[in-house]
């Protein structure tokens, strides 16, 4: 393997452009073929994968809050930095992270409790089984963050107002959500996330469960002041959806496809259903686990042990989302997102071409090439060693009109 130097970057989304004469041949048949996401043998150019997972750190050693770690990720201090809130066991509370480094190179040190009406945020579970569940959003549309906490114990949503300013927030006493004129429930381990669902420009209520099911809360209300339908269950390959028991749910579109997919994670994985509807109307595929590299065995499910919780957010601020799992033992796993393909090309002297793509470390690499886009199958590299975060080939091929294929080696 070579190093290609004055590698030539790779627009995501280049123009189409008339050939320019000048151009070698060979260097007009890569362009076509990198700039053409489809022609990539990948599930899908544009689908995120992951990097090798790493626990966050905290005082110099990994972030530990306890027990059954439920993270959530938001500026809580406005001060243009993501922190990080996790709901965490034996005590029932949330801790906050304030962020005192960068978005791409964090530091949290000490945490505190996060507090409500005067008073710690309290939500206990019994047997110590199940922990509150963070999400941070501006629930009342009134330009400031608030905060809504699932209960472990018996599936309520509480919804915490902020009653001072983004830079220093201030939350009032918990107000539990109704359904109509009852309570709002899904029986335990409550995982809410507001999302617009149905389209209709309202934010709706997803909200996974201890069973594994997703209910969808419709807003009835307004922006101001959502109000509830009674609950229903999100269905996935014409069923209802089961993830695997204490589910979490994201939206987001994994695929580049245009439609927001669910991103979810349970006690058994973490999983993608596709969104073969559209976004007024969501249709999901059955769950297919997302997988990471593991040292010496390549592309594995992603699993950090029981009670996975995730969230879902551009962590380093690269475009591309990343993957948090709070785990049973209190740490925080994160997994850093990137787009797998071709992101830069160098012609080289005597018709040599030298390739860069994005990568994973514990990873091998296999590179195929052919005289036409229909008759990519010779393999030209095999089980070529990850440079990292971006690996480097140079082929010795004659110039002449070839075109390439990129795989991950089985």
């Amino acid at each position: 393997m070579k190093s290609a130097p004055s590698l030539r970057p790779i627009s995501p989304a280049p123009k189409p452009r008339r050939a320019n004469a000048r151009v070698p041949k060979l260097l007009i048949a890569l362009l076509t073929l990198m700039f053409a996401p489809a022609l990539l043998e990948v599930v899908s150019a544009q689908q995120i994968q992951f990097r090798p997972g790493e626990l966050l750190q905290a005082a110099d050693r990994s972030l530990d809050v306890g027990d059954y770690a439920i993270p959530c990720v938001a500026d809580w201090n406005g001060d243009g930095r993501k922190d990080l809130l996790v709901g965490y066991q034996t005590a029932g509370k949330v801790a906050l992270y304030l962020n005192s480094g960068s978005d791409a190179s964090p530091v949290f040190t000490t945490s505190v409790n996060l507090r409500a009406g005067g008073a710690d945020i309290n939500l206990p579970s019994p047997g110590n089984c199940g922990a509150p569940a963070p999400f941070v959003c501006d629930y009342d549309n009134d330009g400031k963050r608030d905060l809504l906490v699932g209960d472990g114990a018996n599936g309520y949503v509480y919804f915490y107002r902020n009653t001072n300013t983004d830079a220093n927030p201030i939350l009032d006493t918990g107000v539990r959500l109704m359904a109509g004129s009852s309570a709002l429930t899904v029986s335990l381990r409550a995982t809410p996330y507001l999302y617009d669902w149905d389209g209709d420009g309202l934010k709706d209520l997803l909200c996974g469960d201890g069973y594994g099911n997703v209910h969808f809360f419709k807003n009835i209300g307004t922006a101001q002041s959502p109000a509830y339908a009674a609950g229903t269950l999100i269905q996935a390959g014409g069923t209802n959806l089961f993830l695997g028991i204490r589910s979490v749910v994201r939206m987001f579109d994994l695929d580049g496809d245009g439609a927001a997919d669910m991103v979810a994670s349970s006690d058994t994985g973490v999983y993608w259903c596709r969104n073969t509807g559209n976004s007024s109307a969501p249709v999901l595929a059955l769950p297919v686990a997302l997988r990471a590299p593991v040292s010496g065995s390549g592309l594995q499910p992603i699993y950090t042990g029981h009670r996975m919780r995730l969230d879902w957010v551009d962590w380093n601020n690269d475009g591309v989302m990343d993957l948090l799992l709070g785990n049973l033992d209190g740490t925080i796993s994160y997994y850093e997102g990137y787009r797998f393909g071709f992101t830069a090309i160098a012609a080289q002297p005597g018709g040599a071409c030298a390739l860069q793509w994005q990568s994973a470390a514990s990873l091998s690499y296999q590179v195929l090439d052919g005289p036409s886009v229909a008759s990519i199958t010779n393999l030209v590299a095999a089980n070529l060693p990850s440079g990292g975060k971006t690996t480097c080939w140079t082929n010795p091929s004659p110039a002449e009109r070839r075109f390439y294929r990129l795989q991950i080696a089985p």
